[in-house]
């Protein structure tokens, strides 16, 4: 008799708050974070959105784009990263802005990892893995 590992109770569940106002790219996120089991994605389609869902929700990681229409992301991490509330949560850069002076002033403002479109599914995926092993637990 063969039998399935059917139990789940060892998958966490974990929320991700992806900011974009490119509602495709939107759409491909979620179905993305879909595959990965427990998570749920909530997302905001601008920066003070966003801010707000991620005071309210606390959630496990973000995804931030860089160009948005009312605050770029990196006004948005600096808020962030000033609340209390929300200083520990990894933020991770998901932006078309990829010239190598981009990606070095996005690391060293504290995004946890710079990400460019298009997206690699695979690396992701890998990057929130990282994100919630290396972030300490919430209380």
């Amino acid at each position: 008799m063969m039998s399935k590992n059917t139990d789940s109770s060892n998958i966490k569940a974990r929320t991700v708050l992806y900011i974009e106002d490119n509602k495709a790219s939107m759409l491909l996120m979620e179905t993305l974070l879909a595959r990965i089991p427990g998570v749920t994605m909530l997302g905001a389609e601008n920066g003070k959105a966003g801010i707000t869902l991620a005071e309210r929700h606390l959630p496990d990681a973000i995804l931030l784009d860089i160009n948005l229409p009312d605050m770029n992301g990196f006004d948005i991490l600096g808020h962030l990263q000033v609340e209390t509330s929300t200083e520990n949560i990894p933020v991770i850069a998901v932006t078309a802005r990829t010239a190598p002076e981009d990606m070095e002033r996005g690391l060293r403002s504290g995004f946890f990892a710079y990400l460019t479109k298009p997206i690699n599914i695979q690396e992701v995926i890998e990057t929130l893995k990282r994100s919630w092993q290396e972030t300490p637990e919430k209380k």
